[in-house]
């Protein structure tokens, strides 16, 4: 991993990334492993939110090995179309200017990055992205200091894996949550606690890969890698 673990999704860097497309499948992860719980709460935005890539959710089965007996997975988004990605990042762009107005446009986009991938660079709709937090054996979601897709600045950026203003057992369980996925080799968005990815630009940013491997996906497409 590089040393700057800080890197958020606007810097150039990520942009710039080459990528080589892989035409790997899509899977339901709904179906793909009864022991890893999906929400359906986010069902609204596409049929396919619970979608990833075959990789993705291999990786995601071999990593509740990891976790603690009666902790399991809980999934709350996947895939995510393009034309949502885009529609949130103007969003909180918009929050943004509106909350930094004196700023520049380069500002903007970084404070907007740090809750909402820039749509060039998303990894959601690579299909390569997981949203997930962890749940007990009763499925009551553990503590991890925010709630899932809190905003940031309105957190005081609690959001921040490494953030320091939550519980110590916020702390741990985020350590619990690093510790499975990193093993098998997902990548968080330090900004997103609940944020992490294999494949995307992003992914080969962090992991000093030479390219990405999962392009972004229409709905279509996805359909087509079923």
């Amino acid at each position: 991993m590089k040393k700057d673990n800080k890197i958020l999704m606007s810097d150039p860097v990520v942009s710039s990334t080459h990528v080589r497309p892989s035409q790997e499948p899509f899977v339901n992860l709904i179906h793909f492993d009864r022991d890893i719980v999906v929400d359906p709460s986010l069902s609204n935005r596409s049929r396919y939110f619970s979608c990833v890539r075959f990789s993705v959710a291999e990786k995601l089965s071999t990593a509740k090995a990891l976790l603690p007996k009666g902790v399991r997975f809980l999934v709350k988004e996947g895939y995510r179309p393009l034309h949502i990605q885009q529609l949130a990042f103007e969003r909180a762009l918009q929050r943004a200017k509106k909350s930094f107005p004196n700023e520049d446009l380069n500002y903007w986009l970084a404070e907007a990055s740090k809750y909402v991938a820039p749509p060039d660079v998303a990894p959601h709709p690579t299909g390569g992205a997981i949203d997930l937090t962890l749940i007990d054996a009763n499925g009551n979601e553990l503590d991890l200091g925010t709630q899932y897709d809190a905003i940031p600045q309105e957190t005081n950026y609690a959001t921040f894996f490494d953030a320091t203003n939550i519980s110590k057992q916020a702390m741990q369980n985020r350590q619990m949550l690093a510790y499975a996925l990193q093993s098998v080799g997902f990548v968080n968005y330090f900004t997103e606690w609940w944020h992490w990815s294999y494949g995307d630009k992003y992914w080969a940013v962090m992991t000093n890969a030479d390219w990405a491997v999962y392009p972004p996906v229409s709905e279509q497409e996805l359909v087509d890698l079923l």
